[in-house]
C-alpha cells in the first residue's frame, strides 16, 4: 500500500468520524431541546405540549409530518393525541386502532419498530383514507416496561431512512416517553380528583378518601342493598317562603344544611341529596351493617336536637325560627350511579325511598315517624336511647300494602318532648285512613 494509498484512507475515516460526531451533537441537542420543552411546558395543555414537541423534531429532522398516538386506557385502542402542522392535512374522521390493526397497532402489539420503505405496496399498512406515501417508520414509545403508544414518522419519498434514522427515531421514542408518561399521570390525577370531589358530596371527608378507588362508587350501575333511609324535611316551608324575605330564606335553608350535613356525617350516613328544604340520607352505603337503623334513628335525633340550637340562634340574629320533621325507613334498594360517564349522581331506589319520604310528610314538627320493619331490625342490645310509640295500620300514596310506623320518643335538648300540632292525630285508630 503506498503512502497516497493510506492518507486517503485516514482522510476517509477522519471525515466519517466527524461526520458521526456532528450526528451525535445534533441528535443531543435536539433531545435537549425537547427536554428543555417538557420543563416550561404546563400538563393543563398536554396536547400543545405535544405540538410543540412534533414541531421541534420535524424542523430538526425535515421529516415530512409526525404524529404520536396513546392507548385509551378504557378501550385498549390507540389514538392520535397530536400531529406536527401540515398545510395539506384534510378533515378526516379520528383513527383509532386495535392492538395487531394496521402498523402502528403491530407496533403496539409487538413493541418493536417497524419501518416501511413504501406505504403503498405494504399490506399491513391501514390508510383509513389518509391518502398516504412514501416511508413510515412506526416507533413504540416505552413506558414501565408497557407499550403506551407510538411515534409516526413519515416522509413522502419511499426508501427516505435508514438505520441511523431508526436508530435516532428510537432516542426521540425514549424523550418523548417522559411526555406522555407525565400526561397519563396528570390526566390518572385529574380522574382521581373528579372521583374524590364526587365522593365528597355523599360522604365525610374521611370516607370519601378510602372510598375512591372503589369502583362500585364510581362506575355506571347498581347493587341490591339493605339500607335505612332518612328524610328530614323544613315544616311548613310553604308558608314560611310566603310571609319571609327570599333572602332570609336562602340564608335559614343554608344554616339548616349546615347544621344536619355534618350530623349526617357523623353517623356514617351517606347524603343522597339535597331536596330544596330537606336532606335525604342513607346508612348502609358503600357496606351495609346490622347497626344501620340505629345509626338512622340516631342521627335524626341529634338532627331534632340540632334544630334546637339552630332555631335560639335564628331567632338571636334576627332571622325565623324552623321546626323539622324526619321519616325512616328500612329496605333493599338498588344503589348506584345513574347518568353518563362525565356526569353521574349515586342514588338509590326503591319502596324504602318512598316509604321513608311519605313518613317524614305526616311527621309533625320535631317529630321522627319509622317504618315498622326499621324497629324490627334494631339489634338485641343496641343500647338505643330511645323508646317507640305505635301509630296503628294505615295506608301512604305509593306504597301498595299497609305499613305500621312508630313514633320516635327521644329526650330533647330541653327535656321537653316535641310539641303537638292540632290538625291531624296520629293516635292508633285515628290515622287509618290517611294518604298523603
Amino acid at each position: 500500500m503506498t503512502q497516497r494509498n493510506i492518507e486517503t484512507i485516514l482522510k476517509e475515516r477522519i471525515v466519517s468520524l466527524e461526520e458521526g460526531y456532528e450526528q451525535k451533537i445534533a441528535e443531543l441537542s435536539l433531545l435537549k431541546e425537547l427536554g428543555e420543552a417538557l420543563k416550561g411546558a404546563s400538563l393543563a395543555h398536554w396536547n400543545q405540549l405535544f405540538i410543540g414537541q412534533l414541531d421541534i423534531i420535524k424542523r430538526a429532522t425535515g421529516i415530512f409530518s409526525v404524529s404520536v398516538m396513546l392507548v385509551d386506557e378504557e378501550t385498549q385502542q390507540l389514538y392520535v393525541v397530536s400531529a406536527s402542522a401540515r398545510g395539506d392535512s384534510p378533515k378526516r374522521a379520528p383513527i383509532l386502532l386495535k392492538k395487531g390493526e394496521g402498523v402502528a397497532g403491530k407496533v403496539l402489539e409487538t413493541g418493536r419498530t417497524l419501518y416501511i420503505p413504501d406505504v403503498i405496496k405494504d399490506p399491513n399498512f391501514s390508510d383509513r383514507g389518509t391518502d398516504q406515501k412514501g416511508s413510515l417508520a412506526c416507533v413504540p414509545i416505552i413506558s414501565e416496561g408497557s407499550c403506551i403508544g407510538v411515534i409516526n414518522f413519515r416522509d413522502n419519498v419511499a426508501s427516505s431512512f435508514g438505520p441511523n434514522d431508526l436508530r435516532f427515531f428510537e432516542l426521540i421514542a425514549d424523550q418523548l416517553s417522559i411526555t406522555a408518561s407525565l400526561v397519563r399521570t396528570y390526566q390518572d390525577l385529574l380522574d382521581l380528583e373528579k372521583k374524590r370531589m364526587n365522593l365528597g358530596r355523599y360522604f365525610s371527608p374521611g370516607l370519601a378518601e378510602r372510598l375512591v378507588a372503589d369502583e362500585r362508587m364510581t362506575g355506571l350501575g347498581g347493587q341490591r342493598k339493605m339500607v335505612s333511609i332518612v328524610f328530614a324535611d323544613v315544616s311548613d316551608f310553604t308558608s314560611l317562603v310566603e310571609k319571609h324575605a327570599v333572602e332570609d330564606v336562602v340564608e335559614v335553608l343554608n344554616r339548616f344544611f349546615e347544621t344536619v350535613v355534618p350530623i349526617i356525617f357523623r353517623h356514617g350516613g351517606m347524603l343522597d341529596k339535597f331536596l330544596g328544604d330537606g336532606v335525604m340520607a342513607v346508612f348502609g352505603i358503600p357496606d351495609p351493617d346490622d347497626a344501620d337503623p340505629v345509626r338512622a334513628i340516631e342521627c335524626a335525633v341529634d338532627i331534632q336536637k340540632g334544630m334546637e340550637t339552630l332555631k335560639a340562634q335564628l331567632e338571636k340574629d334576627g332571622l325565623f325560627p324552623i321546626d323539622v320533621g324526619a321519616g325512616i325507613a328500612t329496605g333493599v334498594v338498588l344503589a348506584g350511579n345513574i347518568g353518563t360517564k362525565n356526569q353521574m349522581n349515586y342514588t338509590v331506589i326503591g319502596e324504602p325511598v318512598n316509604l321513608a319520604q311519605r313518613l317524614e310528610s305526616i311527621s309533625r314538627p320535631g317529630e321522627i315517624i319509622v317504618s315498622n320493619i326499621t324497629t324490627e331490625m334494631i339489634p338485641i342490645g343496641s343500647g338505643i336511647s330511645v323508646s317507640f310509640e305505635p301509630m296503628g295500620t294505615i295506608r301512604v300514596k305509593g306504597i301498595e300494602r299497609d305499613v305500621s310506623p312508630m313514633k320516635v320518643i327521644y329526650r330533647s335538648s330541653g327535656s321537653v318532648q316535641p310539641e303537638k300540632r292540632s290538625g291531624r292525630d296520629h293516635r292508633p285508630g285515628l290515622c287509618g285512613d290517611t294518604e298523603p
